[in-house]
């Protein structure tokens, strides 16, 4: 399998010093989602800059936004030359089902593919006396001999297909210090509880008819008109004022 194919274009490495820290999921244009914990053990680590490889072989400049220990989460801005483009890849976020089979996106050769089944959908990964964060809980098929490599890396559901844009579950985060979960427990950080624990970069769902929590869908698509509203809207971060593309999240069903 090479690094070019359709469906793994959401896949990104992560560098430091030439060393590879960990994988991440290609979330917009301009920014991607890891795991924290693959950024270091303290604060001043974590944020120092990152060198991030695409799919297609580019490497670029990374900047970590914002690193959340109580999901494992870390947003990390994309970094451009002036005038380069970086088309965005082909992927939707689905919520994922309890006992459908999944792939990790990322695949190391001689390692074996990590896959298996969603054994929890939503459950408590951490929580504090004030706030709590979900992740999914997933039984791998025991293929893997190290599961480590995998940090960071999207959560596929099923197996993709080459000609159809990858769904993405989740991305592998940490097991948690404490957790009833059997050994061997992989645990997928949600993109709900990214969404909901980043303020850096604000999502704009938007809603063609009415839909239940488990049908939710998002697929990441560029929105000139969207982008015009949000720049108008007073309640987008100022941080998004030196971004030169919106991306704008629908909320639909992708075409079966």
């Amino acid at each position: 399998m090479t690094q070019h194919e359709p469906h793994q274009k959401h896949l990104i490495q992560i560098f430091r010093n030439n060393d590879r820290i960990g994988s991440g999921v290609r979330l917009t244009r301009h920014f991607a989602l890891t795991a924290a914990h693959c950024l270091g053990d303290d604060k001043d680590n974590r944020m120092r800059p990152v060198l991030l490889r695409l799919p297609d072989g580019r490497r670029l400049a990374g900047e970590v936004q914002q690193f959340d220990l109580l999901s494992d989460m870390a947003l990390v801005k994309i970094v451009f030359q002036k005038g380069e483009k970086v088309p965005l890849p082909g992927i939707h976020f689905d919520a994922a089902r309890e006992g459908e089979a999944w792939t990790a996106a990322r695949r190391p050769s001689g390692n074996g593919r990590l896959r298996g089944t969603v054994s929890h959908v939503s459950v408590i990964y951490q929580s504090t006396g004030e706030q709590a964060v979900n992740s999914h809980r997933l039984r791998p098929d025991g293929s893997c001999d190290d599961v480590r490599k995998f940090s960071g890396s999207p959560v596929d559901r099923g197996v993709p297909e080459p000609d159809r844009p990858a769904v993405v579950l989740g991305l592998l985060v940490a097991r948690p210090a404490t957790t009833d979960a059997p050994e061997g427990t992989l645990f997928a950080g949600t993109i709900d509880e990214a969404v909901r624990r980043f303020d850096t970069f604000k999502f704009r769902p938007e809603r063609q008819q009415p839909l239940s929590d488990s049908e939710r869908i998002y697929e990441v698509r560029q929105d000139h008109e969207a982008e015009a509203l949000a720049r108008k809207d007073r309640t987008v971060p100022a941080g998004l004022a030196a971004v030169t593309s919106y991306v704008n999240l629908r909320w639909h069903r992708p075409r079966p």
